[in-house]
């Protein structure tokens, strides 16, 4: 089968939520990531929600977009990171928060925003501010993705390069 005839077959199980809910979806990612198509990160991200019947099957979508390698993992991920922050703020800050605590995949997102889209880039900015209103322990993690995800300083310096004694460019005294 492929991807799209799997994410079609997830979608008829997500609506209906028959008796074998959990098994059926936790059948069908397993069969995606059989695939290893990196694609499948933004055709699973839709399906994470904030109230769900059993938690444990967004964990087995976390679980199916986490076998990428970083690089990947973190670009598809982007390019549903506006969406996904959005629709389910509680599941973007429970993938996000296992990006932070993950040394490389933290190093990979910072290296990746700053050619993310504006809205991935803003919307990964306002979750890290959260996660550092909820838990200020977190700030040290998060304070280099949010410079990352930060538009470049175009302003003027700070530094005063202007003499403070009164003395003009050759150092006389008014």
């Amino acid at each position: 089968m492929s991807l799209q005839e799997l994410i079609e077959e997830l979608k008829k199980v997500d609506r209906t939520r028959g008796p074998g809910y959990a098994a059926d979806c936790e059948s069908i990612l397993a069969r995606i990531v059989e695939l290893n198509d990196p694609s499948s990160i933004e055709h699973l991200v839709p399906f994470f929600e904030d109230d769900p019947p059993y938690d444990e099957v967004m964990f087995s979508i976390v679980h199916s977009i986490e076998v990428f390698e970083d690089q990947l993992y973190v670009a598809h991920l982007l390019s549903v990171a506006a969406e996904f922050c959005a629709n389910s703020p509680r599941w973007a800050s429970i993938v996000f928060m296992r990006i932070i605590n993950s040394e490389p995949t933290k190093g990979e997102l910072i290296h990746q925003l700053p050619n993310a889209t504006e809205s991935a880039k803003a919307a990964i900015r306002q979750l890290m501010e959260k996660i550092n209103n909820r838990r200020a322990e977190f700030t040290a993690k998060t304070t280099p993705i949010i410079i990352a995800a930060s538009p470049p300083y175009r302003g003027r310096s700070t530094i005063n390069t202007t003499p403070t004694t009164g003395s003009d460019e050759d150092g006389n005294e008014d």
